[in-house]
């Protein structure tokens, strides 16, 4: 019998959170697909997310309602981030986009991350790390679901950040959803 879900993504370029999230907020999945072999173009990561994906839907099986991907960013970050590196990004993001309407059959919706927190009711005091508070408001709300790692200093392992965002993602689209019905 499969899962009617909810799914969040959250594409960047090194590593890709997916998350899913059934209507009564349970959280039925989340991991993450992390491209190790930096020379790998964007289309072949592309590829590697839609080939991903399918699998995850038929191991998970799972029978998504709806798909929500977080928004790239498109405004710079305080000198953080270059124009060839946004594009990179907006580029990849549609491709990921592509590779869910090609699964699905259906657009996914982008959500920026700010609404996503909103929806959510996370509020980040200027000047925190954003990373390590999702991750812990996350882990509290799922504190047996939603399992990671530790480096040998005691951070979360690289990637944990893109599954917690993807979490946030797939509840902030499950509350869309349900506004859209």
């Amino acid at each position: 019998m499969s899962k009617k879900c909810i799914l969040g993504i959250d594409v960047s370029t090194s590593c890709i959170g997916i998350a899913a999230i059934a209507e009564n907020e349970k959280l039925l999945f989340a991991d993450t697909l992390t491209f190790k072999n930096k020379d790998l173009s964007l289309e072949d990561k592309a590829i590697a997310f839609e080939n991903t994906l399918r699998k995850i839907i038929e191991i998970e099986k799972l029978d998504p309602l709806a798909v929500f991907i977080e928004e790239p960013f498109s405004a710079f970050a305080g000198g953080k981030t270059s124009a060839n590196t946004m594009a990179k990004l907006q580029r990849f993001n549609g491709m990921c986009c592509l590779a869910t309407r090609k699964i699905f059959d259906e657009d996914s919706t982008l959500l920026p991350a700010r609404v996503c927190r909103s929806l959510n009711e996370i509020k980040i005091p200027r000047g925190s790390n954003t990373k390590k508070l999702i991750i812990d408001w996350v882990s509290a709300k799922y504190p047996k679901d939603f399992t990671y790692e530790l480096t040998r200093h005691g951070n979360p392992k690289k990637g944990t950040d893109d599954k917690a965002d993807a979490v946030v993602v797939a509840l902030a689209g499950l509350k869309k959803y349900k506004e859209s019905i």
